[in-house]
């Protein structure tokens, strides 16, 4: 970690709530009542000026969006912890760099696709589970809307994890994570208008991979 990204010792006392977040030998405490309003943008702003402490805020934003993320695309659970670290840890000593044409979420998210992609290399192995052949596939935002038992929800995300990483990621990122086409574009570096492309195909190639299985 480099000398200039040591965080302070100093917080503010006087408010009510205080986090400490550690990532490998660094340690963050902040106060949570006023900060916690801030956009992320503004977070990076204050922290790059010298609030280095207010990054837990930026840990506790997104711990949880981003294990889910890694693990949908990487389907490793030993490792998870350790990814999530590197990406926080990246986020945190390259903030300096931070491309303020983007959100900060799309950027991050980058971070945590490198990651996961450096993971799982060439070796990249998935399983899935049936679906019958009558398994709704609508134009809903959520696909996980579109099924109401907790088993066939998991079965969806197993058919999910048997796609393509070219098409995997963009339908994890639209109907899971909920991200625009815009951020979807930013995050994967490809054109706006070939991520729409890539979802439909994705979409129908789900559809095939679990009647497929169901067929057999």
């Amino acid at each position: 970690m480099a000398e200039e990204w040591e965080c302070a010792d100093e917080y503010n006392a006087n408010t009510s709530s205080t986090v400490l977040v550690t990532i490998g030998e660094v340690s963050f405490i902040t106060t949570m009542r006023t900060t916690n309003q801030k956009t992320d943008e503004e977070l990076v702003k204050e922290i790059i000026k010298g609030n280095k402490n207010l990054f837990s805020i930026i840990v506790d934003r997104y711990e949880a969006k981003l294990k889910r993320y890694i693990f949908f695309i990487t389907n490793r659970k030993q490792e998870l912890d350790d990814i999530l670290q590197s990406v926080f840890l990246k986020a945190y000593v390259n903030m300096p760099t931070f491309n303020k044409s983007l959100k900060f979420s799309s950027w991050i998210y980058r971070i945590a696709h490198n990651e996961s992609i450096n993971l799982i290399g060439s070796s990249f192995i998935q399983k899935f589970i049936t679906l019958p052949d009558w398994f709704p596939f609508e134009s809903s935002r959520n696909l996980e809307e579109e099924v109401v038992d907790k088993q066939m929800k998991e079965a969806l995300k197993k058919c999910v994890g048997k796609l393509d990483i070219k098409y995997k990621e963009p339908i994890v990122l639209f109907f899971y994570e909920e991200k625009t086409y815009e951020e979807i574009s930013d995050i994967l570096r490809v054109p706006v208008r070939n991520v729409g492309v890539l979802i439909h195909r994705g979409r129908q190639k789900v559809k095939d991979i679990c009647n497929e299985k169901n067929n057999s």
